[in-house]
């Protein structure tokens, strides 16, 4: 069985041979790489050239700078795989990760897979950290709040992507992973349990879009604002339950920090889901309590 693997990359030239070294260590040998320069201003180019000449299973696509949805989108038109493999260019993912969850998709029948995840600091120090079953419920409402998975932990069946057409949201730089698993989550798939292994690999690297607080809060704020446009039905009361949780955590970071940025962060939202998400907040109160205390107390 195939995977498709595939790297969008912007300037992490640096991060990238790492990365495909974590492939060439997989157990399965079947794959193919697609790396896509999203526009990229450093030696990404050379770096990838370099490779391909000794591993034929890397690709190299190019694009004008449209930011990593619209990279993965890409790759995924040119992918030739059965499965598809998404992968940040400063991550890596265990040796057995794609011959594993293979092996469990073709036993079930599933659409997709998930494993575990650790992050791994500067010195090689490996944490796990907490992993958690998904159903759309949890991707709407707990995401970012103690149910959030990388999108390399999971693995994903080709022909369930392409027959629900499911695409990134490249119109909002912000939470490309939580949009395309909500939009994976609300057509039903089959979805194999939580491999409870350190399949992926998160390396803490500062520069990213995680890379501090202030960045996470702007862009769920940012993301949050986008995503009403697009819900009906059913997910709006969750997604407003959601903003609403989102303003708690908000609340508290003003609390903790005194940070003028955080203050900055938040988003005008239209008036009926302002109005939602404040009578809201009575209620989401006790998840950000459940909250903070399994991130701060009961570690």
């Amino acid at each position: 069985m195939k995977v498709s693997v595939i790297i969008p990359c912007y300037n992490q030239a640096k991060f990238l041979p790492k990365a495909i070294a974590s492939l060439q260590a997989q157990t399965l040998e079947e794959w193919e790489c697609i790396v896509v320069d999203d526009g990229s201003t450093d030696n990404t180019a050379e770096v990838v050239s370099n490779i391909s000449l000794r591993e034929p299973r890397v690709r190299f696509l190019q694009k004008a700078n449209g930011g990593s949805a619209s990279a993965r989108d890409m790759g995924l038109q040119q992918a030739q795989g059965e499965y598809i493999q998404f992968l940040d260019a400063d991550d890596i993912i265990a040796p057995e990760k794609l011959e594993s969850q293979i092996e469990r998709m073709e036993r079930e029948g599933a659409d997709i897979s998930y494993t575990a995840f650790c992050s791994e600091n500067r010195q090689g120090e490996r944490t796990k950290l907490r992993a958690v079953q998904l159903n759309a419920y949890k991707i709407y409402v707990l995401w970012g709040l103690g149910a959030s998975v990388p999108i390399h932990s999971f693995l994903y069946r080709t022909e369930f992507i392409r027959r629900n057409a499911l695409v990134f949201q490249s119109a909002c730089r912000f939470r490309e992973d939580w949009g395309w698993h909500m939009k994976c989550f609300d057509v039903h798939p089959t979805v194999s349990a939580l491999l409870d292994y350190c399949g992926a690999i998160y390396m803490q690297n500062e520069n990213g879009k995680t890379g501090s607080y202030i960045r996470m809060q702007e862009g769920n704020f940012t993301f949050m604002a986008h995503m009403t446009k697009q819900l009906k039905g059913w997910n709006t009361i969750r997604w407003a339950f959601r903003i609403s949780e989102e303003l708690w955590i908000w609340l508290l970071r003003m609390l903790k920090y005194r940070s003028t940025q955080i203050a900055k962060t938040i988003v005008i939202l239209p008036v009926v889901w302002t109005i939602g998400s404040f009578l809201l907040m009575p209620i989401s109160f006790w998840w950000i309590l459940i909250y903070f205390i399994k991130t701060y107390i009961a570690k």
